[in-house]
């Protein structure tokens, strides 16, 4: 019989990632990668959510059937059941060729051509701890304590339900528990925003208050300008009484002064 072809990476686990919560926190998983060629393999791995994930190494080489393992870690986020998981990963890989420059594997990767790249995709799925597990656990530390002070069969199984039912009602609440994580930077928002309003206030505070000021200002200035007004008229009517005046003043004079020279030659 033949011998089965064999790809020249094997990647474990081949299919899915798995990330068991909760996700309040940073969530790692191990990429195994394999090379069963007898050429220098290298490969760099992508994702649809890059700023979900830290991989490292996400580019690099494997020397012939050599195995290397990378670390994938999924950065903490609110976790909701109901909303569905389209996260994927990509590993490219290709043999080195005989002449490559290995120091420098992004400049390596730059000069290879798409046709010669071999992929491989993996999905991402979320889970959360088991429910079945942590009562278990629960229910048999309640045996336990019932054997060691001597209770009966009845307050064993007592313990038991209730440890069971505890489990039961405590467990949804896992889907919830990255909420906390995010009350402080929420109540750092909430402390920017009510500065802001304070300031915005204050603002507002002494806009009104020039406003004001330059309300007085236009009065005065408008009632300023009416008695002006009022009293502007007077003057023409002094100037009218005063022009008479000046006239007969001159006649006066023309007068004495025509006698004085009729006088001085007659």
């Amino acid at each position: 019989m033949s011998k089965p072809f064999e790809l020249p990476l094997t990647i474990e686990p081949e299919h899915e990632l798995r990330f068991v919560g909760p996700f309040n926190r940073p969530v790692v998983t191990i990429m195994s990668l394999r090379n069963n060629s007898a050429l220098p393999l290298v490969f760099k791995i992508k994702t649809t959510a890059p700023k979900r994930y830290c991989v490292r190494p996400n580019i690099g080489k494997i020397l012939p059937y050599r195995s290397t393992q990378v670390e994938i870690c999924l950065q903490p986020f609110i976790y909701d059941q109901q909303e569905k998981n389209k996260h994927k990963f990509m590993v490219q890989s290709v043999q080195a060729p005989l002449d490559a420059d290995l120091t420098d594997l992004n400049k390596l990767w730059k000069e290879l051509e798409p046709d010669q790249l071999m992929d491989a995709k993996l999905k991402c799925v979320f889970e959360l701890p088991n429910v079945d597990t942590n009562a278990e656990n629960n229910s048999g530390g309640a045996i336990n304590s019932g054997s060691g002070s001597g209770s009966g069969a009845g307050s064993v199984g007592a313990n038991i339900s209730s440890t069971s039912a505890d489990g039961l009602k405590s467990e949804p609440k896992l889907s919830s528990d990255d909420m906390p994580s995010n009350l402080p930077e929420t109540a750092e928002i909430v402390e920017s925003l009510s500065g802001e309003v304070k300031a915005l206030r204050e603002s507002n505070s002494e806009l009104r208050k020039e406003n004001l000021h330059l309300k007085d200002q236009i009065t005065r200035y408008r009632s300023s300008a009416a008695i002006k007004q009022v009293n502007e008229p007077y003057a023409p009517v002094l100037a009218e009484k005063q022009i008479p005046v000046f006239y007969i003043a001159i006649a006066i004079a023309a007068a004495i002064l025509g006698l004085l020279l009729g006088k001085y030659l007659l």
